[in-house]
């Protein structure tokens, strides 16, 4: 399941420093300008409910993966959906009767409460593994991990049976079938603890409670590795490696969870980002290497080829306000930023600088 390559070529940004981004010194030359760290605790209730899925396949045919998978895997689950919920048969969902209650229409065309396909974003972010190999012989294990929001956890189910129906037609039109084996879900987000709730030689779905996911306590400063392209825009511009701030992760970061909250449970005014500091000291960035990559996907709605390029690499936040923005940030690594993430975009994990420099 390939994805953006790790950096083989000059980066286009390195160790940056202007009004919201510096370069990083030694600790005790800024331990004045840090915050204490914040008491892990749990996750408030102003996040949306969300669950972790992991998706375990075995190919039967030779599987070529494109460059990047996650538009392939999004297509397959589509059709996997529609195949498994739709009743009606029409070509669209816009002005079906049961577009607010089919699975199909609710877990992938995600409408707004006016039956608007589209209007709502999608209660699930798939999560594309950079490293994972494109070509895969048959009988190679393989799998698939993807978030799940609000009432959608309740509706795995249906996944499960949509990947079924999917791995019948395979990737692509010269094959590349598969067979689902098992599907497991983390027992408490972030844990990586993961238990069976779906074996296929049993046919049987065994579901998990939710639980109260448990913020680790906040670092001084953390590393964000931008693990697959993120597409974010300030003022209606791209932003680019040489534009990127602090602040603009910020607010994506906010933008992001309070439609999820929104659309998906929670609580959408925590994330208002009138709550963010103004002071371009309170939050601060330095860019280890950040570079634009460009992919291509074809759309068979439009029939068309659509690039869609984003930003990967590796930056660091630090300064007063990240204790607070902490919980957010923790959280959004399974929520994605930017556009795209339906297609695994926008994806990133945090490091400390001990991890990641080891």
């Amino acid at each position: 399941m390939g994805c953006a390559p790790a950096p083989d070529t000059e980066p286009l940004v390195t160790a940056r420093a202007d009004s919201t981004a510096t370069v990083m010194g030694d600790d005790e030359g800024r331990s004045g300008a840090m915050t204490p760290r914040a008491a892990a605790g749990h996750l408030p209730a102003a996040f949306p409910p969300l669950a972790r899925v992991r998706c375990w396949f075995e190919a039967r045919e030779l599987i070529r993966f494109p460059d990047y998978a996650g538009s392939a895997w999004r297509g397959l689950l589509g059709h996997g959906l529609r195949k498994t919920a739709c009743v009606t048969r029409q070509p669209t969902c816009a002005g079906c009767l049961l577009i607010q209650h089919c699975v199909y229409s609710t877990l992938f065309e995600s409408p707004d409460a006016a039956g608007t396909p589209g209007g709502s974003p999608h209660p699930f972010v798939l999560e594309i593994d950079p490293r994972a190999p494109r070509v895969l012989e048959p009988g190679t294990a393989f799998r698939l991990d993807l978030q799940v929001l609000g009432a959608a956890i309740q509706q795995v189910p249906y996944l499960i049976h949509s990947f079924g129906v999917a791995g019948t037609r395979g990737f692509g039109r010269t094959g590349g079938r598969f067979i689902l084996t098992a599907v497991e879900r983390e027992v408490t987000l972030g844990s990586e603890n993961w238990r069976t709730v779906y074996d296929a030689t049993l046919g049987r779905y065994d579901p998990l409670e939710n639980a109260a996911p448990v913020v680790p306590p906040a670092p001084r400063q953390v590393r964000l590795q931008l693990r697959t392209p993120w597409r974010l825009k300030r003022a209606g511009q791209r932003i680019g490696a040489r534009e990127l701030s602090a602040f603009d992760i910020a607010h994506a970061l906010y933008r992001r969870l309070r439609t999820l909250a929104a659309a998906h449970g929670g609580e959408p005014t925590h994330f208002d980002h009138r709550r963010l500091p103004s002071d371009p000291e309170a939050l601060r960035l330095t860019i280890d290497w950040l570079r634009w990559h460009d992919w291509t996907r074809y759309s068979s709605r439009q029939d068309a080829l659509m690039q869609l390029g984003g930003l990967i690499g590796e930056v660091i936040l630090d300064g007063p306000a990240l204790a607070d923005l902490w919980p957010a940030l923790w959280f959004g690594q399974w929520t994605h930023v930017g556009q795209g993430t339906a297609f695994g975009l926008g994806g990133y994990r945090l490091a400390s600088l001990q991890e990641s420099d080891r």
